[in-house]
């Protein structure tokens, strides 16, 4: 769920900063706002002599405002209002002054009416607790905001109110880890009890990563012991103390090309993405057991009609391979040039469990995106064939970096994840799809899709064969994919129902960070409209949604490259 419409002034002073803001950074877009916010901001916090001027931290406030001032609805607005608000309560410690502390809990209090759904809210909610009990002490403020919190996140809730139990002297605490593994693909994921700094490094004879964590602490269960993994990429798991004050995890490697890192928030985990080729065992043979021989009442040579007719190959009329064609930006990327394609789709149904999603007009999201998931994993394996996998089948949490690592560690070529909008503006409503967001000449390009269109590769090896490349050609696929199931999803709900077609968009959602195929978030209507509530609530209508995304996941397909040897042949009959 993200909404679309979330920004609403609070105050004519307010608006009168949003117009004189708007056309003085009409030319800049929110990426590069953001990008030059956050310049300004690590130059601050690596100078002493601008950290003791109030000046310069109210430029890199204003900067971070500049961003949702003129972009009030992309998707770096709620991230610049939450870095205002940590950048207040810094200020509030540094100057020791209560006004900064005030105008922090203001920026929070913004992000969480304005921005509900956005994935900082829970964040938010627990720094405005933070500082209205501790610094302001206003126990009345810090107690409304619990209520909302228990509502919005009860586990959260529920750990705010538990005492601290640690004996890390104020240090953060590595509390867990956890190992998922695949066939050319391993991930780590490391649990922290808050947002840490570290340090990595790779070293030789034996191979082995390590990953230092300044003023870190791990947990007394994780030094008890190693963690034996040998799934073929990595040996096993240590976790040590190497200073009083720095935690050490050492991944001890078998067989490794590459690994990425990268963390996740609310609660904040690191990620550790081992790829390679995976060492296994050899196996025998299996055993064959020779053909019976033929007898009198049993020719060898008898067919019957429900066995296949055996083809000489000088009989089969050869065509040429098909090539990929080219995308609707008229360009071959990376996967058409190595002719890539597609046998097995994910399916992701959004949230799960004690994840709800947004829940409006008596509807719950995570219950709608599992009904029409399954929809469209039956549509997808009936009508077209594919190998198609759940992310989850039933109601149940599923942790977000969990959904692509299974996407990965399957070998799955496309993943597709389904959701249902919601929207402070309850007349908002319509349909739209997201996509994530991080040989040089056309012919030569068109001549490597010709020339690789034979090739049995799938779209799932698109990252290990163009280590270095790959991210650039999946966002051109992705968006590629984007647009023809957007196309087909309001094509299939504009035959019987009127929707709005939103478009094809890009955002960080976390759930598409770390795929390593083609990836997309299809928002499926609006919850939070009265009238798209009741379509949602309708099984035709949702039958319609799956099938304008079956669809369009097909149309996509056969755009990519396909080798059809057998093409318009009439087989004979089998003698009867």
């Amino acid at each position: 769920m993200i909404t679309a419409s979330r920004f609403r002034t609070g105050s004519a002073c307010l608006l009168t900063l949003f117009l004189i803001a708007t056309p003085l950074f009409a030319k800049e877009n929110a990426k590069q706002l953001y990008e030059n916010a956050t310049t300004l901001q690590q130059k601050l916090k690596s100078t002493d002599n601008l950290q003791k001027q109030q000046s310069e931290w109210k430029k890199v406030i204003d900067a971070f405002r500049r961003v949702y001032y003129s972009y009030p609805s992309s998707s770096y607005s709620d991230n610049s209002l939450f870095q205002v608000g940590a950048l207040y309560a810094e200020m509030g410690a540094r100057f020791d002054d209560a006004l900064f502390y005030r105008r922090a809990c203001s920026a929070y209090q913004f992000l969480i009416e304005q921005y509900s759904s956005s994935s900082l809210v829970v964040d938010a909610m627990l720094e405005y607790i933070r500082i209205s009990r501790d610094e302001l002490h206003q126990q009345d403020d810090a107690e409304d905001m619990a209520a909302k919190l228990k509502k919005r996140s009860p586990k959260m809730a529920a750990a705010l109110s538990k005492p601290a139990s640690d004996d890390s002297g104020g240090r953060a605490v590595l509390k867990s880890l956890r190992h998922y593994t695949g066939d050319n693909y391993s991930r780590i994921v490391l649990d922290f009890d808050r947002e840490v700094s570290f340090k990595r490094n790779r070293i030789t004879d034996p191979d082995r990563l390590y990953f230092d964590f300044n003023n870190t602490s791990a947990s007394k269960e994780l030094l008890k012991q190693n963690f034996p993994v040998d799934d073929g990429f990595i040996k096993q798991i240590r976790v040590g103390q190497n200073q009083e004050k720095t935690a050490r995890v050492v991944v001890d490697v078998k067989s490794i090309e590459n690994y990425d890192v990268f963390p996740l928030y609310h609660p904040f985990r690191l990620i550790i993405d081992v790829q390679g080729k995976k060492t296994s065992v050899a196996k025998a043979a299996p055993q064959v057991p020779a053909p019976a021989p033929a007898t009198a009442t049993s020719p060898a040579t008898n067919v019957t009609e429900n066995q296949p007719v055996p083809l000489d190959k000088k009989d089969i009329p050869l065509t040429p391979p098909e090539m990929a064609q080219a995308n609707t930006s008229g360009r071959y990327s990376l996967a058409r040039q190595l002719g890539l394609k597609v046998n097995r789709i994910v399916v992701d149904p959004g949230h799960g469990g004690q994840d709800p999603g947004a829940m409006h007009n008596g509807l719950v999201e995570k219950d709608i995106t599992l009904d029409v998931s399954l929809r469209l994993k039956k549509i997808l394996e009936d009508t077209y064939n594919y190998d198609v996998m759940m992310t989850r089948g039933q109601d149940k949490f599923i942790a977000l970096e969990e959904r692509t690592a299974y996407a990965n560690s399957n070998s799955a070529d496309l993943f597709v994840s389904v959701h249902v909008n919601s929207s402070r503006n309850k007349r908002v409503r319509g349909v739209e799809t997201y996509y994530l967001n991080f040989a040089t000449t056309p012919a030569a390009m068109e001549v490597a899709a010709r020339e690789n269109a034979i090739a049995e590769k799938n779209m799932g090896e698109l990252q290990k064969l163009t280590a270095a490349i790959a991210l650039n050609s999946k966002i051109e696929e992705s968006r590629e994919l984007a647009t023809l199931i957007q196309n087909n999803l309001v094509g299939s709900l504009n035959k019987r129902y009127s929707t709005t077609n939103l478009g094809v968009k890009q955002a960080p959602f976390y759930v598409l960070i770390g795929a390593q195929m083609p990836s997309i978030l299809a928002e499926i209507s609006f919850i939070s409209n009265e009238k798209e509530a009741d379509l949602l609530g309708d099984d035709s209508y949702k039958q319609s949604v799956a099938q304008g995304i079956a669809r369009g996941i097909q149309n996509y397909i056969e755009t990519l490259a396909d080798t059809r040897v057998t093409q318009n042949f009439n087989f004979p009959k089998a003698a009867k």
